[in-house]
């Protein structure tokens, strides 16, 4: 008997079988995937009722913060009038209103097409991180939305009114605030929305992954909510509130992916450094689009 065709129905057979179970493997950790991420967001969201005192004397000092900041804010508003278009600040130009950076535009496909080479490589660090991000950006939002937005209302140092640009702050203009909140734009100054997000996305890949990355991360926040207090869309106080926000969102949603790899439901071997990762998944990709 010829051995070669057997061999080959033995490799057809086992390929056949690999291909079943990467097809019946992949919906599963989809699923697993939007069960964390949901369970994430629910976590974030309900975190007030299980909070402790320090927690609370955290959430006080970052207010506590912004309220020493919030004298100065018409000043930083002055100068943010003054210097906004200096070519100093011309780095900043695509985090800034119509930058290419400034809404998800440009970053929502990349972030989108990287996920998909993550699960089909079956690259759990990769997934962990974007969606860890993606999470913590999104559960940032709704608190603001749907919470803070509809309850308490600050104008904006520049409300976009129809009348042109803004001149720059008097002083205390920075207390028109009002209560209930409000659904119009140029009332959602606090807190600061960009940097809250960003912020969020940052703390929880710094939580979760090791790595020489965090001071480009955190540049990155610091360079956004400077972007936006030149466009004169937040106050500084309200910046530093965004900023508090955001790293307790990112923090929370970090430490559970950190607590669910510590219990093994990440996978054994899983790597914790992100950026090893990502290299890996890119030479196995190259390496395949070479064969």
């Amino acid at each position: 008997m010829n051995a070669r065709p057997a061999r080959l129905a033995v490799l057809a057979l086992c390929l056949s079988r690999g291909a079943t179970a990467q097809s019946t493997s992949m919906p599963r950790m989809i699923g697993t995937n939007v069960q964390h991420s949901a369970g994430d967001a629910w976590a974030v969201w309900t975190s007030p009722a299980r909070s402790e005192l320090h927690d609370w004397a955290v959430a006080g000092g970052v207010v506590a913060l912004s309220a020493a900041v919030s004298p100065f804010d018409d000043d930083i508003d002055r100068w943010a009038f003054k210097h906004r278009n200096d070519r100093v600040f011309k780095i900043l130009k695509p985090f800034r209103a119509g930058g290419v950076l400034f809404s998800g535009k440009t970053l929502t496909p990349i972030a989108l097409g990287t996920l998909a080479v993550a699960i089909l490589t079956k690259n759990q660090s990769m997934q962990q991180g974007l969606l860890g991000c993606a999470t913590a950006y999104a559960s940032s939002s709704v608190i603001r939305t749907f919470v803070i937005y509809p309850l308490l209302a600050r104008e904006r140092p520049e409300p976009r009114n129809d009348s042109g640009p803004s001149p720059a702050a008097a002083q205390g203009d920075q207390y028109q605030l009002s209560v209930p909140g409000s659904s119009r734009w140029g009332m959602h100054s606090l807190p600061g929305g960009h940097v809250s997000n960003v912020a969020a996305c940052s703390a929880s890949l710094t939580t979760r992954f090791r790595g020489g990355f965090a001071p480009v991360a955190w540049g990155l926040v610091g360079g956004v909510g400077l972007a936006r207090t030149l466009d004169r869309a937040h106050w500084a106080s309200d910046e530093v509130l965004g900023l508090g926000l955001g790293i307790a969102v990112g923090r929370e949603v970090g430490l559970r992916s950190l607590q669910r790899k510590s219990s093994g439901q990440t996978g054994a071997g899983e790597s914790s450094e992100l950026f090893a990762s990502v290299s890996r998944t890119s030479a196995r990709v190259g390496a395949r689009a070479r064969f």
